[in-house]
């Protein structure tokens, strides 16, 4: 069952939707073996990224397919039909796991779509991606882009929700020097293109039970927001802390905007995190911005009694 849930979002709506979405396509698409054949390959380094061996693919493909009948409003079928149907999804599984042997020698990847493109300023843009298996980024770490203009390079950017719960990513991208994949992103990118995520770089934030501390810089609130919503849907199973988050936001609405996503309790700060004479030391720390600021924030957070072990530096530009 643990394979199961890595290959289904964690949202039960989400959930049921991804399998009707995956047989409804796999019964229209029969007819035509060499896409199904394809699609489905293209399935298998993403399945290979979430740790899902190859040989559980037929087993789970029916456990699928069983969940789906057991569920409405799905149609009755013939006896003849169900077998077809079974039959199909361990072809189907098998074309996947004949994908994952493309991780030997390139590295997982799954195929995403722009569903929604905000150009919020002219040097920064919000999109929304959609995958078909579950996009594993914890809160705090950055994704991994590769557009198609720029085939093999690849850009991290800010991810601002959980993408596990619900197949959707909303990547935030600001542009920054000598940054011709942030400028494809911003400029030319648009609902309905595709792109490739890979693996997610740099450290999730430490959500333990301490009091905790988070610092933006202007343009790197994204995994703020998604370390928020992280510990709301987390509440009230955990117990209230001590949260405090720090973004230097020239717009006051934002401020409230962020704020409406935190934990009841939360406290946050329109300024630039100085020390204030405060006792930090019991504080577990998240930084996010730009090399440089980053750099600056961290000093300023070991200085306030937080110590290196204790705090996740991210980075972008």
């Amino acid at each position: 069952m643990d394979d199961l849930r890595a290959l289904l979002p964690a949202d039960p709506g989400a959930r049921r939707e991804t399998v009707r979405e995956a047989v409804t396509w796999l019964v229209n698409n029969l007819g035509d073996p060499r896409l199904v054949a394809s699609r489905c390959a293209e399935l298998g380094p993403a399945v290979a990224g979430l740790g899902v061996p190859p040989q559980r693919l037929e087993a789970l493909a029916i456990l699928l397919i069983d969940a789906l009948r057991a569920n409405p409003p799905a149609p009755p079928l013939r006896a003849e039909e169900e077998a077809a149907l079974r039959d199909a999804g361990r072809l189907a599984a098998r074309w996947a796991g004949a994908g994952t042997d493309d991780t030997a020698h390139e590295p997982a990847w799954w195929s995403a779509v722009v569903t929604a493109h905000d150009r919020r300023r002219a040097d920064l843009a919000v999109l929304t991606l959609r995958t078909y298996l579950p996009y594993p980024c914890p809160p705090g770490m950055r994704a991994v882009v590769e557009v198609p203009r720029y085939p093999a390079r690849h850009r991290t950017c800010w991810v601002a929700n959980l993408p596990h719960v619900d197949r959707t990513i909303e990547l935030h991208v600001p542009l920054h020097a000598d940054d011709p994949i942030g400028a494809d992103l911003v400029e030319r990118t648009a609902p309905g293109d595709r792109v490739r995520l890979h693996l997610p770089v740099g450290l999730p934030a430490l959500l333990d039970t301490r009091p905790l501390l988070l610092i933006a810089d202007r343009d790197a609130h994204a995994p703020i927001r998604a370390i928020l919503a992280a510990l709301r849907s987390a509440h009230p199973a955990t117990p209230e802390r001590d949260l405090t988050v720090y973004w230097p936001s020239t717009i006051e609405r934002d401020v409230y905007r962020l704020a409406d996503l935190a934990p009841p309790g939360t406290i946050v700060i329109r300024d630039h995190f100085n020390q204030d004479g405060r006792d930090w030391s019991e504080h577990t720390a998240f930084v996010a911005g730009t090399a440089a600021s980053t750099t600056d924030d961290a000093t300023r957070v070991r200085q306030a009694g937080v110590p290196a072990e204790r705090t996740v530096i991210a980075a972008i530009g």
